[in-house]
């Protein structure tokens, strides 16, 4: 395990403030009589026993109450992932106990017109750690090409993997996994079961009970938004294949709310009907949030037209609502507020799909798409490129603070964070990449860390 370096990032909120105890000891006079003049009586036995301050002659006197320790502070941890070729993380999640996995892909360099390396090769990767940093296993799996690899984690521990083997197989264990590919493992890292969803998998939410709800598209006759729940061992409870929407829809992120609320966010072009309502309009692009209930009806739908977007993470809330992050160009305005492009957004809604607020998010140098978590009190914290941004529950800024690289003294070191996630009462966990010299000769490597208050 390696130490994080550079400052702290500072949260306010349920389970990341430490509380201090204080005794507050006060002395009681009579604020009507002068100190100097008053006289002194003596209090007898008799006086004492009925309830004056003083104990009767003889009385022993209690120790003071002893000072408790403060509370343990997590110490934040970081682990530089990978080899000679470029790697990234693309997925993160945090399990009910505080466990962080973590899911990156090698890529040999010359992808990208750049000279060959000895030792690089192609690879996914799924790795878990405790806690405190501590690896406790980590997997490899051979592939040819690979998109859209995500991993989420059920409260004990079980995870899941999902992506696009578009071009080729990928075997986790159990066969072949084709195209949407969603793969159950379980916290000791050994592939349970796995399941084909339609043609592309882009998202995954894990539920309390073992289960897990998945975001894609089918291809049967046309580009279909896809939903999909299965519970803990792999049974299909319900699919929602919507209508065919035209190219340039991307309808690809995914949240789950405390009630069973199914929330589906993204891109729409053209016009797309969802039991009976209809949003859009044909020639017409913009922001899409469809709310379905446990049953995977329809509750409500929201829309923003002529938007040029896209939402790459969406959050649930309590209360019924959702903050999403995403990036956009032009113009437009939410809650009120005006937004002006290119760039990068983050945005609340209400319950019913009301518009709350909308900011501007910043990105640094190394912008890539972002993403949002939420802490148990409600504040968000907004991640895109070298930026981690915080917001209070109504949108107040809170801070803005760069992500510094970790083990990189002495070298020019760029980073990028690519996901998040709230580890309760510890910090925020995060992965990405960070390239260790320049673009043409340097090293790029993936990478997981905790951040602590």
């Amino acid at each position: 395990m390696h130490r994080a370096s550079g400052r702290r990032f500072n949260f306010v909120g349920k389970g990341f403030v430490s509380t201090a105890l204080f005794a507050l000891l006060a002395a009681c006079g009579d604020p009507g009589v002068d100190e100097d003049t008053a006289p002194v009586s003596t209090p007898t036995t008799e006086q004492s026993a009925e309830g004056s301050r003083l104990p009767p002659p003889g009385t022993p006197v209690p120790d003071p109450a002893p000072e408790l320790p403060p509370e343990p502070q997590a110490e934040p941890w970081f682990h530089r992932l990978g080899g000679p070729q470029d790697d990234v993380g693309t997925g993160l999640a945090v399990d009910g106990t505080g466990h962080v996995s973590v899911a990156w892909v090698s890529t040999p360099r010359q992808d990208a017109d750049r000279k060959p390396v000895e030792g690089e090769r192609l690879s996914l990767n799924l790795a878990r750690y405790a806690p405190d940093g501590r690896t406790l296993w980590t997997r490899d799996f051979p592939r040819n090409r690979v998109e859209a690899l995500r991993v989420v984690a059920a409260p004990e521990g079980a995870l899941f993997v999902t992506g696009n083997a578009f071009l080729y197989d990928i075997d986790f264990g159990l066969g072949a996994a084709s195209k949407g590919f969603l793969v159950k493992f379980s916290p000791e890292g050994t592939a349970l079961w796995q399941r084909r969803v339609g043609q592309k998998v882009y998202a995954s939410v894990a539920d309390g009970a073992g289960g897990v709800l998945v975001a894609g598209e089918d291809w049967t006759n046309g580009h279909a938004p896809l939903l999909a729940r299965y519970d803990a061992e792999g049974n299909e409870l319900w699919t929602r294949r919507l209508d065919a929407v035209d190219e340039g829809s991307e309808l690809r992120a995914v949240a789950l709310g405390p009630s069973g609320q199914v929330l589906l966010a993204g891109r729409l072009q053209g016009a797309l009907t969802v039991d009976g309502q209809t949003f859009g309009a044909p020639g017409v692009q913009g922001l899409l949030l469809l709310s379905f209930g446990q049953d995977g009806r329809l509750a409500w739908g929201t829309e923003s037209r002529g938007v040029d977007g896209h939402v790459s993470s969406v959050r649930a809330d309590a209360d019924g609502g959702a903050v999403l992050a995403g990036e956009f160009s032009g113009s437009f305005s939410w809650g009120g507020t005006p937004l002006s492009g290119p760039g990068a957004f983050v945005l609340a809604v209400g319950l019913g799909g009301a518009e709350r607020w909308a900011r501007t998010l910043a990105c640094g140098a190394s912008p890539s798409a972002p993403a949002v978590a939420r802490d148990g009190a409600g504040q968000v914290v907004a991640l895109c490129g070298a930026l981690l941004s915080t917001y209070t529950a109504d949108g107040t800024q809170r801070e803005q603070q760069p992500l510094t690289p970790g083990e990189c003294s002495g070298q020019t070191c760029q980073v990028t964070g690519t996901a998040l996630d709230v580890v309760p009462g510890k910090g925020l966990a995060l992965t990405g990449r960070q390239l260790h010299g320049d673009a043409e000769t340097g090293d790029q490597e993936a990478f997981v860390r905790l951040l602590t208050p």
